[in-house]
């Protein structure tokens, strides 16, 4: 069975794509399990969303994700 690069190289970028995601809203699952309150989980998420791309804002929403 003969597969395609090009689907091989699609099936790649997929999988990355996929890991970043969940690595992304990793602080949001980690509220959760705290059980932060509806606020505080809408805060974290949001934070998470907006300033996650920037590496500092992805781990202060996962420090305050933590902190009781």
């Amino acid at each position: 069975m003969h597969i395609p690069f090009d689907i091989l190289i699609a099936i790649k970028y997929i999988a990355a794509a996929m890991i970043l995601g969940i690595i992304y809203i990793f602080p949001v699952w980690v509220a959760a399990q705290t059980k932060k309150g509806k606020d505080a989980m809408g805060l974290i998420r949001m934070s998470s969303w907006l300033f996650g791309w920037t590496g500092v804002g992805w781990v202060l929403a996962l420090y305050w994700a933590t902190k009781k």
